[in-house]
């Protein structure tokens, strides 16, 4: 079984028609979706037929009862905490450009994970932002204790731009090499603002994997780097959640004894099919 830990909240996509006009109206569509990378990775692993728990906390209120239950619905082992108000992400997408307006709400809140939440484990992925914010980057510490004492595979998320402001890049390459992780995932963009050149492995991974959207991905390690090809999506219905897609095939290859190569092939089928759905899904049910 894989674990995830992290943010489950309500994300908004509005598609951005024209430019909009100062003082007036603007016609946009939108889309109310789950979000929170650590969720969206449970979700679709399950969706693929995985085991899969999910560690997390969100408001005691309609919308966050309702994706509680929605990934319950999927087949994912749900272990949240109904506290507080959800978060929301807006994400607005159109005329050449993408941006993100993130309020974490009680996902960032949690005070005490349970002891046995790594029960039954065999690997764990953990997006950055649980170190990014107390009282939740605490509440870590005895799950990476635990993860350590039983040598679990662990897949660190890089940091994005919201994350790295509050963590900070030395601090997340040190977290690296204290954690020692089986794998890192980033995107370009992350892994240069991280400091790195192009074909730099992070000190402590055992491989450190760069995504490109539809260019190669590269999968670095201490012994070479290798460029694994992306094949070509016909159709992009929607881009939200195909990282977390990529991320969920990578895992459940990687935790049956797949090399860095053949799970990255398994992240870029499950990051196509996501493309060709709206929303971090793939549009299969168990």
């Amino acid at each position: 079984m894989l674990l995830t830990v992290g943010d489950l909240v309500e994300e908004i996509l509005i598609q951005l028609l024209s430019e909009p006009r100062r003082g007036a109206d603007t016609i946009v569509r939108s889309a109310r979706l789950r979000g929170g990378s650590g969720a969206n990775v449970a979700a679709l692993v399950a969706e693929s037929g995985g085991a899969v728990r999910f560690v997390g906390q969100t408001g005691d209120d309609t919308i966050g009862h309702v994706l509680a239950e929605d990934l319950r619905d999927r087949g994912v082992d749900t272990r949240v905490r109904h506290l507080g108000g959800t978060g929301v992400t807006v994400t607005t997408a159109g005329q050449g450009s993408r941006s993100r307006l993130v309020d974490r709400g009680a996902s960032s809140r949690v005070t005490l994970i349970d002891d046995d939440v790594l029960d039954d484990v065999s690997g764990v992925y953990l997006p950055a932002s649980v170190f990014a914010a107390d009282p939740l980057a605490s509440a870590m510490d005895p799950v990476l204790g635990g993860i350590r004492d039983r040598r679990l595979p662990l897949t660190l998320g890089a940091p994005g731009s919201a994350d790295l402001e509050e963590i900070g890049g030395p601090a997340f390459l040190e977290l690296v090499r204290t954690l020692e992780p089986d794998a890192v995932v980033v995107n370009r963009a992350e892994h240069a603002a991280l400091g790195c050149t192009p074909r730099e492995p992070l000190d402590g991974a055992r491989l450190t994997v760069v995504t490109a959207g539809p260019r190669p991905t590269l999968v670095l390690s201490a012994s070479g780097d290798e460029s694994v090809p992306v094949a070509p999506v016909s159709i992009i219905r929607d881009r939200t959640g195909a990282g977390d897609g990529f991320i969920a095939g990578f895992m459940m290859s990687r935790m049956t004894g797949a090399d860095g190569v053949a799970a990255s092939y398994a992240g870029h089928r499950v990051a196509a099919r996501v493309l060709g759905e709206l929303g971090p899904t793939t549009g299969r049910r168990p």
